[in-house]
Parts: C-alpha cells; sequence; structure tokens
C-alpha cells in the first residue's frame, strides 16, 4: 500500500486511533514524522554472536531460545528476580531481570528471543549473564504477527518506545512504509546542495537509515556516521537554518517603537560601572549589541560564552544603553536563585549609577 507522506499516521495500517494518539503525544503526526524519527541504535542479527563465544565486558546482541525461566524471591521484601536461561546451537546464557514479575508471561520457554546488553559474571559465580538487557520476543506465542525477516537475518533498527506502540511495532510498520514509498517523494533539499555535499537522495536516505544494507558497520551506525544518517541530520540542520533565515526576514521588515542614541555622556556612565577593562571580545560583542540598538528593526541576537567568560556583564552595559535612553530593561534567569545572585550583582554594579534595579 503506497502512502504520501503527508498522510496522517492513524490511516497508516498497523496504527490505527490509539496508537496513533500515543504518537501524537510524541509530536509524531504524519507519516514524514515517523520516517524521519531515527533508530536509537541498531542491532547485527546478520551475524548473530555464538552464545559460547561471550565473554565478561561485551556490549552485544544475541539471538537464541528460553530453554527455562521463572522467578524467585529474595531476602529483601518486595525484592524478586526474574531468571530466563537462554541458548543457541553454541551454549547456554542467563538473563537476570529485577522487580519484573509480567516477564513469566513473556519469556517464555520455546520462544525465540533476541538479547541487548552487557555481558558479566553476575554476583552468585554461576557464570555468564545478562542483567537487565533489553529483550524482545522474535517467535512463539507472544510474537506479534509479521514478516520475521524484518527482524532476524539482518541489521534490523531498534526504536524508543512510545507509548503502546512497542520498537518491534515500529519497526514492522515503518518496514511496511517504506516499502510502498513512492519513487518521487519530494526533497527539501535542492539538487545542487546535495551535489556540493555528496549527500544522498532523501528516499534512499530513508531506506538505509531504517533498514541498513547487509554490511554496513554497526558501529557507524551506533554513532550516526552513515552517508544515510548524515543525509538526514544534515536536512534537519538545513530546515532549521532556513526557517530561521525566513524568520529574520520577517523580523527585519518590522519596525520597533523605540531606537536608542548613544553619545558621550552614555559611554562615560558605561565606565563609570565598570570595574575592570571589557576584553576584546566583550567589547566586541557589546559594539555589535549596541549597533543592533541604534537600528530601527527589532534586535534578534545570541550572546554565547563560556561560564565566566563576562557575558552578564556585557548584557548589563546593554541594558544600560536603553536606560540611559528613558526606557526600561528586564533580565530574566531561569531560576530564583540565579535571579537572585543576578540581582546582587547588578545592584553592586550599577550603585555608581543613578539607577535602581528590582528583583
Amino acid at each position: 500500500m503506497t502512502h504520501d507522506l503527508r498522510t496522517p499516521l492513524q490511516f497508516v495500517k498497523g496504527i490505527g486511533p490509539r496508537r496513533a494518539a500515543d504518537l501524537e503525544g510524541a509530536g509524531l503526526h504524519v507519516l514524514e514524522d515517523l520516517l524521519l524519527r531515527l533508530p536509537r541504535r541498531y542491532d547485527d542479527r546478520e551475524h548473530a554472536r555464538p552464545i559460547a563465544e561471550l565473554r565478561a565486558g561485551d556490549t552485544t546482541a544475541i539471538l537464541g531460545t528460553v530453554l527455562s525461566a521463572g522467578e524467585r524471591r529474595t531476602q529483601r521484601r518486595g525484592f524478586r528476580i526474574f531468571e530466563a536461561m537462554i541458548g543457541d546451537a553454541s551454549g547456554q546464557v542467563r538473563a537476570v531481570f529485577f522487580n519484573q514479575s509480567f516477564l513469566t508471561d513473556v519469556l517464555a520457554p520455546r520462544r525465540q528471543v533476541a538479547l541487548f546488553g552487557t555481558v558479566d559474571h553476575g554476583r552468585s559465580g554461576g557464570g555468564l549473564q545478562f542483567t537487565n538487557p533489553d529483550y524482545e520476543v522474535l517467535a512463539g506465542d507472544a510474537a506479534d504477527d509479521g514478516d520475521q525477516r524484518v527482524h532476524i537475518g539482518r541489521i534490523v533498527p531498534i526504536y524508543e518506545r512510545v507509548g503502546s506502540v512497542t520498537p518491534k511495532m515500529t519497526r514492522r510498520i515503518v518496514h511496511t512504509c517504506l516499502e510502498g514509498l513512492p519513487e518521487d517523494i519530494g526533497d527539501p533539499l535542492p539538487p545542487a546542495v546535495c551535489r556540493r555535499h555528496g549527500l544522498l537522495d532523501r528516499r534512499a536516505a530513508l531506506l538505509r537509515a531504517h533498514f541498513p544494507e547487509s554490511g554496513t558497520s554497526i558501529d557507524d551506525l551506533n554513532q550516526y556516521r552513515t552517508a544515510a544518517q548524515r543525509r538526514l541530520i544534515f536536512e534537519e540542520f538545513f530546515v532549521f537554518q532556513l526557517g530561521l533565515a525566513l524568520k529574520r526576514r520577517e523580523t527585519d521588515t518590522l519596525r520597533k517603537p523605540h531606537s536608542v542614541a548613544v553619545d558621550d555622556r552614555i559611554r562615560r556612565a558605561a565606565l563609570d560601572v565598570l570595574p575592570f577593562r571589557l576584553t576584546g571580545d566583550q567589547r566586541q560583542a557589546l559594539k555589535e549589541i549596541v549597533e543592533d540598538l541604534q537600528r530601527p528593526r527589532p534586535m534578534n541576537r545570541l550572546l554565547q560564552g563560556d561560564v565566566g567568560s563576562g557575558k552578564t556583564i556585557v548584557a548589563l552595559l546593554a541594558a544600560l544603553v536603553a536606560m540611559e535612553n528613558g526606557l526600561q530593561a528586564a533580565v530574566m534567569s531561569p531560576t530564583e536563585l540565579l535571579a537572585e545572585q543576578h540581582f546582587l550583582n547588578i545592584v553592586r554594579l550599577l550603585e555608581p549609577s543613578r539607577f535602581e534595579p528590582v528583583l
């Protein structure tokens, strides 16, 4: 079934109204939103690690069958341990989960599962084990319906769970949608930009980012360094920067009700509150801010610097310019504690001036 990228998720096969509501809670409304949400990691189920080759400290994925499983109590009140013995043709390994009683109905004997986690020795000296690993039922009574070729025998994407939508559901839905993706899905990146930066086309990038080709480096995938991932990351930044540019263009058409002037009197007032000489970078930042204040259009500027680099004094001097022009200035802080700290510093700095800050 072919879907347009703007298809609402509730009309996508396998989703429906309930799951669509969960996805909307995560900001996913149409098919394009779902496809641009990349997996959080990838498992190599094409070359599954034999259990016999596991070593303590390995972080890896295995495929196996649940041989036995059960829950046991501990001496700690209310603390229970669920253990499952997982086996493949080469050996067995224990998977241990804490306070997850529901797994009794999930990791039942004879079910085929995939585990991902770090191998350790455990505390009981009973050999290697996975402690609280990620898991997925691949076949058996608890497995979802669907083509198992999507879930095993390949590099598989692992998605964040969203409400009732499990990672396995997401994988199957995304796979179905990608199979029906039209050849021409449009592209927000101009062809010249793609050529200049050697970027894949959008359709190919989506296909390979969700279901990588055989032989793709797992390390590159999990560090988002593949060509497909870089293309989609570039697109996100490109669209974001384009939005900022359009916003700046819109802002440039606006006119603010007040413009400020800077004369010798205001310069002397600024020097009076300075307890030290500004650095070259501080002077340059202040110069650009004051130039913006004198223009008829609103200022849209971010002052960035390391902790202790002197951002507050630059902002205060810019506010002082406005106040010397008969205007008010407000300094907003994310917490009450920081607001109090800024207030005390500003009171001290403005002591030589005629202005009285309030909190």
